[in-house]
């Protein structure tokens, strides 16, 4: 397989590799390498992007625990067949609406609700708050393509956000209006569970019967504090996560 021209400048040092492993994931995603297809070797990818076999080595591995890449040692790296379904890596931290869009999908978002309230103990317990901090709580749907891939049940403390903000939280990315307060999430806590709950979801895309895969979570600031809790219910079959596992 021939390389085509770098998409990205690789930049720093320090981000070599991440910047490596997004443009092979963009490549992926636009269809030049196909699943299946052997990736370029590591010799080839290392004179490609002039970076060290280390470098490339690093890359490889974030996209495999991505699940976009099959690596079989003494064969090659070959892209993965990962039918039409969406697919994301459980040990990833990132925007729902980006994985969406990075699968080649167009992302979209309905609010079913959006209410500021006192929290409630379970929430305040899981935001490191006191019960009755004052929250907005988000519930929405979450599209690729118009279809709903999941039901999303957000609860954000909103002390010093402004009238904005707050709107903002109930319309567009989660991510992306943490990031504009100043609070972009660097980590999380989560379980997985998987759920049959009639209860969850709402109008016509509504799944019968009710299977989701349930990321309950709590994202938490680079200083460490809570800055949201997510109970975020992926529908069985649209939605797929990978966890990369090692001896």
């Amino acid at each position: 397989m021939s390389l085509g021209p770098v998409s990205t400048s690789l930049g720093s040092r320090t981000s070599l590799a991440r910047r490596l492993a997004e443009d092979v994931r963009s490549r992926i995603m636009s269809g030049e390498y196909a699943p299946g297809e052997r990736l370029p070797s590591e010799a080839e990818l290392v004179r490609h992007y002039e970076v060290s076999r280390v470098t490339v080595r690093t890359a490889l591995r974030t996209l495999e625990a991505q699940g976009l890449v099959d690596v079989r040692h003494g064969s090659g790296s070959f892209v993965s067949d990962f039918g039409a379904g969406i697919r994301a890596g459980l040990q990833e931290l990132r925007s729902i609406s980006d994985t969406i869009r990075e699968m080649g999908h167009e992302p979209g978002m309905e609010r079913h609700a959006m209410q500021r309230r006192p929290a409630t103990a379970t929430e305040a317990a899981k935001l490191g708050v006191d019960v009755g901090t004052e929250v907005l709580a988000v519930e929405r749907m979450i599209l690729a393509d118009g279809q709903a891939v999941a039901f999303s049940y957000d609860v954000v403390p909103v002390a010093g956000f402004s009238p904005a903000l707050v709107d903002q939280l109930g319309t567009g990315s989660l991510f992306a209006t943490l990031h504009e307060a100043g609070l972009m999430p660097a980590r999380a806590l989560a379980e997985v569970h998987a759920i049959s709950d009639e209860s969850i979801g709402w109008g016509p895309q509504k799944p019968v019967p009710g299977l989701y895969v349930l990321l309950d979570q709590v994202h938490f600031s680079r200083r460490g504090s809570a800055v949201a809790y997510s109970r975020t219910y992926f529908v069985e079959g649209r939605f797929q996560f990978v966890v990369l596992r090692t001896n």
